[in-house]
């Protein structure tokens, strides 16, 4: 297994990979590279590339080139892209962002605003503390061929390593189509999972198809996390 770093500000050193080494060490077993990389040019033009059979799915702007690159404040600064390659080829990606949960509110609600969207009453600017620092992934994508196989739930832990080890955030929180609520809590472990919102057209960006209308938000914290990490380690020996 091969670390491939392409990235200015992450670096999966000793100390990040001792402390995750059964995470690696599935990885390593399955002859899995692990690339990180802050070229989101590169990324979009990856998964907006695929065919619509393999990627079902409007390609999240908050992860767009020109977004990332034209944006003016320090949440630009903080995102990274995360691939597995096989033998060299892209099997899996996903992608992290610091990005304010107030801004990503007023985003949310810009994305829906030509639709008729039903929001939870509980969607708020004030569900987390302002003084914390937030990420927002998106962006999760496994190759046909090489889905079931526990590569997006161990590339979605590796994820949150990265947000808390070395971005060192207080939340990991993103969006999903409510049938995947289980998933996300006893697969990815995140804390919870809510109802959010009800997009008549579907097709939000990175998390559903245009048949899928009905969404929830997930998130799990630092503190959460770190005491989970015991049990997750867990699934990587199965």
């Amino acid at each position: 297994m091969a670390i491939i770093d392409n990235h200015k500000q992450v670096k999966i050193d000793k100390a990040f990979s001792d402390k995750h080494v059964e995470m690696f060490a599935f990885f390593d077993s399955k002859g899995i590279d692990v690339e990180v990389s802050d070229n989101f040019k590169d990324f979009q033009h990856f998964l907006t590339h695929l065919s619509p059979d393999d990627y079902p799915y409007r390609y999240d702007i908050s992860f767009n080139d020109d977004n990332l690159d034209l944006r003016d404040d320090t949440y630009a600064n903080n995102a990274f892209a995360l691939y597995l390659k096989k033998d060299n080829k892209i099997i899996a990606t996903y992608a992290a962002k610091e990005l304010g949960f107030s801004y990503f509110v007023n985003d949310f609600i810009e994305f829906t605003s030509d639709e008729k969207a039903e929001f939870s009453k509980d969607f708020s600017k004030k569900m987390f503390d302002e003084k914390g620092t937030h990420m927002y992934s998106s962006c999760q994508w496994v190759s046909k061929d090489h889905r079931g196989k526990r590569f997006g739930m161990i590339l979605d832990h590796l994820k949150k390593n990265i947000c808390f080890d070395i971005f060192n955030a207080d939340i990991n929180y993103a969006i999903h189509k409510s049938q995947f609520a289980d998933y996300h809590i006893k697969g990815l472990h995140y804390d919870e999972s809510k109802y959010l919102a009800t997009i008549p057209n579907g097709d939000v960006g990175g998390a559903g198809e245009k048949k899928d209308k009905v969404y929830n938000f997930t998130w799990v914290t630092k503190e959460s996390w770190a005491n989970k990490l015991n049990d997750v380690r867990k699934l990587y020996i199965r």
